[in-house]
């Protein structure tokens, strides 16, 4: 079996289609380190605001919640 071939079979599932979980969790690691903190409000991945901080520790956040603010990510 030549590498490529082994790196072929090892993101293939059993039937021999393409495994999608692994992309899908290649996608989620880029989501999170784009959007690190969930809004206290919906629970969607957040930026944080300020961006950078958490949400959570943002008194003002809650009141101030806005779902087209740019800061979440809307899938």
């Amino acid at each position: 079996m030549t590498p490529e071939e082994a790196e072929r079979a090892h993101l293939r599932g059993p039937e021999g289609q393409p495994d999608m979980g692994h992309r899908r969790m290649q996608e989620l690691r880029k989501i999170g380190r784009d959007y690190p903190f969930i809004c206290p409000v919906d629970f969607k991945p957040h930026k944080g605001s300020p961006p950078g901080e958490d949400p959570n520790l943002d008194p003002g956040f809650v009141a101030n919640h806005r779902e087209d603010d740019g800061a979440h990510y809307l899938a």
